[in-house]
């Protein structure tokens, strides 16, 4: 590889590393967010995740096209990360920290993920309590009678 594919190479691999870095901070900030119940700056974080989601795709599918032109190899994982290694031992580190930082990502959004599950099976079963309690029949009356359950007639003169 020239010396102008190794820039080209290295200039990949810097945007893919900061914008994963980006990405990582974004779903620590999202995890905050669940945990702490603050739901309505979420959509403000979707936001921002699908953007930087799109931008980490076109990167990773510039770097794919870069190695296929390059005639690197891309599968299995550990070929591409022997000839990284072998081609220029700094590229090759800076390869195995984004691999790293997809797999905290991953791991990161999957428990988020789980956060958000949890959060709606809880909505859902308060839901449903709170309809149930809807159901059953009012003490007291829409004028503020008490009434009784059966005919809901009103049973008290006051």
């Amino acid at each position: 590889m020239s010396e102008t594919g190794r820039a080209q190479l290295s200039a990949l691999l810097d945007e893919l590393e900061a914008t994963l870095t980006r990405f990582n901070a974004l779903l620590i900030d999202e995890e905050d967010h669940l945990v702490h119940t603050r739901i309505d700056q979420l959509a403000t974080l979707t936001a921002d995740k699908l953007a930087i989601t799109q931008q980490l795709d076109q990167q990773f599918q510039a770097f794919r096209a870069f190695a296929q032109f390059s005639r690197m190899p891309l599968s299995p994982a550990h070929v591409l990360d022997e000839a990284l290694v072998r081609f220029d031992a700094q590229l090759g580190e800076q390869w195995h920290r984004i691999r790293e930082l997809s797999l905290v990502a991953k791991a990161r959004n999957t428990s988020n993920g789980q956060l958000i599950d949890s959060r709606k099976q809880l909505n859902d079963r308060l839901f449903n309590e709170l309809s149930q309690l809807r159901e059953t029949p009012q003490l007291y009356g829409e004028d503020g009678r008490v009434r009784s359950t059966l005919g809901g007639q009103p049973f008290d003169k006051a």
